[in-house]
């Protein structure tokens, strides 16, 4: 579940404030940054930054499956296989 809080939205998301964090005041709202577990766009947004960072090390995505990363080199390969819930 923590996974899915490292993802970056590119949308502008607004939600109700959390119970228990709420000042009493119905007409204020949470403007989301990062995407949260339970959002639809949580597992696209954590994919999306974890293969960027991957890319930055060397890993390129598979063709067969986005989810294999595999770094080559002169002495053999490195892959990465990642399996992320609802993706």
């Amino acid at each position: 579940k923590t996974a899915f809080l490292n993802g970056d939205l590119e949308e502008e998301l607004w939600m109700r404030q959390p119970p228990g964090y709420s000042n009493g005041d119905p007409s204020q709202a949470c403007r989301l940054l990062k995407s949260v577990y339970g959002l639809k766009q949580a597992p696209r947004c954590w994919y999306e930054k974890l293969a960027a960072e991957l890319g930055k090390l060397g890993y390129e995505p598979s063709a067969s499956d986005p989810a294999l990363f595999v770094k080559r080199g002169s002495d053999g390969s490195i892959d990465v296989l990642l399996y992320v819930d609802d993706v």
